[in-house]
């Protein structure tokens, strides 16, 4: 086998280049496999190298892919086109090519698999290029990872620097900007040597994946996946979001393997995040950090274990992430392998490896794939020598990841220390739920039974004095049962057995109903309720119970927090994919230092009900609770002495 890598900028590189001696003195040869890797992504640049190859090579098998930074000779280059030349001297080479729109995965991968099985030459290996912004590509490889093949796959998914889900493959004829490219390597001579490494880590604390859609995280932990990023990492959402997430990566366990899933775009109306690769709902995850020294540590790994192999090319498919987390010092990871092999390649948007123990769509990692046919005369000194000609003269340059390595294992171990104390919290909490739940169920009944005889006093004793005194204990007794009534609520929430029993539900019946309700309480106070909307009908799938106890209350707690003759207003409306619903007070409004607290638990603000109403400061945090069960938001706007806005948002679908 012989291998050329070639950087060209314009067709007449290439032309130079084929009849130049550079490769023309490989006259004896099986086939030949030609790699595009180019941050172009129109058709034409790809369609023009192929013919003009194809005019001195007729029988080469030709394949690339659009990238975000080319390896030649060990090297990154950007805005460039890499041409990679493998000459094998006894292997066959196959190639199969897709178009794949976003449905069709299972049914390519499928048709890809009959193919491969039809093949009369035992396949070595699977070359792998697709287009996984414009489709799953990760169910094409699962089709074929998990189908009992004897072969590895390796490969990558192509790229785009703008990040525009411009992305296209080649087959040597034909551009797929929605398909995927399989090149299969047979031969008796033929071995090919797999290897990966991640070197990122986790950071934050352990989250759930507890919605996904296709190729995309809906919810973690029950709120919107992007709320992650606002709030741990201040991440907005808009076109940027790519380039400032991508070093942040889901670090997820998956069969005793780590495995990293990155963010690429985010849905501004559901706040959902789209990958390029597989999640599943229920998967626990950490949002992670790469180490720059671990990624050193983990490529020189792979640098000697294929030094051993003795290869006499290298294909390299690395994670974009790499790249933009390493800058300057990212050819530290992939040129000592040139001292090897000739090392060429490609940064992707998702990398493939499978060989007999692990098969995954990887992100943040770097596929190394070496190929040999016969003995190779490479000797491992070659690598010592490069690695020590690597290692910086001054001991004060280029020390960046060095001090940033130091600095992810200093937060890590704060991190490991707060889980402890944290799950040591956990503990104490729940014991003291399940100490409340207890109390609380234990008192209610007797109060109950102290109510009841209370009313019956109320209304047979004579004596107005007593009257009063059975009117005061009704009165605190009823108070006591809803406090005691609100804490069997947080127990239940906060143990995780808050259950909605969800239907479908005329939202807006809903809402007038309970205004018609609320308006008897209110009209002690000659209080108007009114409702605002230009939606007639709106169907939710939701608890109704539980969003009249949401609603109860902050209608409940604008009445109680208004002036006398005022007027307090339900408005309802669209917004994106949710129901927005506000409830608006003239009331006196709340201290603008206050806010930050209205939502904890047995937290009051300094504004006090207008009628001396009582107020225990658990029904906020309560509802706050039920709406985010229900995966949306609540919120509150004021101003002090013009009033309060409660709102809360609920999901259309």
């Amino acid at each position: 086998m012989h291998q050329y890598n070639f950087q060209i900028s314009d067709i007449n590189d290439l032309k130079n280049i084929l009849q130049s001696n550079a490769i023309s003195h490989t006259t004896t040869y099986q086939s030949l496999l030609v790699q595009i890797f180019s941050a172009h992504n129109k058709s034409d640049w790809y369609l023009t190298i192929g013919e003009t190859i194809k005019e001195v090579y007729p029988d080469a098998v030709i394949t690339g892919a659009t990238s975000v930074g080319e390896i030649t000779e060990g090297r990154i280059f950007t805005n460039s086109t890499a041409v990679l030349f493998s000459f094998f001297e006894s292997a066959k080479l196959n190639l199969f090519s897709y178009s794949c729109q976003l449905g069709e995965e299972e049914k390519v991968g499928n048709a890809l698999l009959r193919n491969t099985k039809l093949l009369d030459d035992k396949i070595k290996g699977m070359l792998l290029l697709s287009t996984p912004i414009a489709n799953d590509s990760g169910k094409i490889f699962n089709t074929l990872a998990t189908s009992s093949l004897d072969f590895p796959i390796f490969g990558g998914g192509a790229g785009d620097y703008a990040n525009e889900r411009e992305t296209l493959i080649f087959d040597g004829e034909q551009c797929y900007k929605e398909g995927v490219v399989a090149v299969c390597f047979s031969g008796n001579n033929l071995q090919i040597e797999l290897s990966t490494c991640l070197g990122w880590q986790p950071l934050s604390k352990e989250m759930t994946i507890t919605d996904v859609g296709d190729v995309a995280v809906k919810t973690i932990d029950n709120m919107p996946a992007f709320s992650v990023y606002e709030k741990y990492l201040g991440i907005k959402a808009d076109s940027n979001f790519f380039q400032n997430s991508l070093e942040f990566p889901f670090i997820i366990t998956r069969n005793n393997n780590k495995i990293a899933r990155t963010p690429f775009f985010v849905n501004e109306n559901d706040q959902s995040i789209q990958m390029v690769a597989d999640v599943k709902a229920g998967e626990k995850f950490r949002i992670g950090y790469g180490n720059p020294q671990t990624i050193k540590e983990e490529s020189a790994v792979l640098q000697h274990q294929m030094c051993n192999f003795k290869p006499e090319a290298i294909f390299i498919y690395t994670c974009i992430c790499r790249r933009f987390l390493m800058q300057d010092e990212v050819d530290f990871e992939t040129l000592p392998f040139n001292a090897i092999a000739p090392t060429a390649g490609f940064y992707t948007f998702g990398e493939f490896y499978s060989d007999k123990s692990f098969h995954a769509l990887l992100n943040s990692s770097m596929v190394t794939v070496g190929f040999r046919e016969g003995i190779s005369i490479t000797k491992s000194e070659l690598l010592k020598d490069t690695l020590k000609k690597n290692i910086p003269l001054d001991p004060f340059k280029n020390q960046h990841n060095r001090i940033l390595s130091r600095l992810i294992f200093f937060i890590n171990v704060l991190i490991e220390e707060m889980e402890k104390k944290s799950r040591k919290l956990k503990v104490l909490n729940e014991q003291k739920n399940e100490i409340i739940g207890i109390v609380a169920h234990d008192l209610r009944s007797p109060l109950g039974v102290i109510q009841g005889f209370s009313d019956l006093l109320t209304e047979e004793i004579k004596n107005e004095e007593h009257k009063d005194f059975a009117s005061l204990i009704n009165k605190e007794s009823s108070n006591l049962l809803n406090l005691l009534n609100d804490l069997l609520d947080i127990s239940k929430i906060e143990s995780g057995k808050l259950e909605l029993k969800r239907k479908e539900i005329d939202y807006m019946a809903l809402i007038y109903q309970n205004t018609k309700i609320n308006s008897f309480f209110a009209q002690k106070k000659r209080i108007l309720i009114t409702v605002e909307s230009e939606i007639e009908h709106q169907s939710l799938s939701i608890d109704e119970g539980q969003i009249i106890q949401v609603l109860n209350n902050l209608i409940g707690n604008a009445i109680k927090y208004s002036y006398p003759d005022s007027e307090i207003k339900i408005k309802v409306f669209k917004e994106d994919n949710q129901i927005i619903t506000q409830v608006i007070d003239q009331g006196q409004g709340i201290p603008i230092g206050e806010l930050e607290n209205v939502f904890t638990m047995f937290k009051k603000t300094s504004t006090k009900p207008t009628a001396g109403e009582s107020s225990h400061g658990l029904g906020l945090a309560i509802v706050k609770k039920i709406v985010e069960g229900h995966r949306g938001r609540m919120d509150v706007k004021s101003s002090q002495g013009q009033g309060s806005i409660f709102y809360y948002s609920l999901p259309i679908d």
